[in-house]
């Protein structure tokens, strides 16, 4: 089954779109994460890490700033 996933990034105001092939919509979003993140490579930070992202990289949520915004059935 074919998967339109759409990602949002708010940090570069951009919005990307993947087709992926896959049988759930959970396999759909691992295989649209790693082709965007295959694309947009996360940018290196000069500085350290501030409190609130050592906590969310702790926490396990994306500090890489993309956010799944759609997703839906068919090209």
């Amino acid at each position: 089954m074919e998967w339109r996933l759409e990602f949002y990034s708010e940090r570069r105001r951009m919005l990307t779109r993947y087709v992926v092939d896959a049988a759930t919509p959970a396999a759909a979003l691992r295989l649209g994460r790693t082709a965007l993140l295959a694309e947009h490579q996360p940018v290196p930070s000069r500085r350290r890490r501030s409190l609130f992202d050592q906590a969310q990289h702790i926490g396990g949520l994306d500090a890489d700033g993309w956010v799944l915004y759609r997703i839906a059935n068919g090209p």
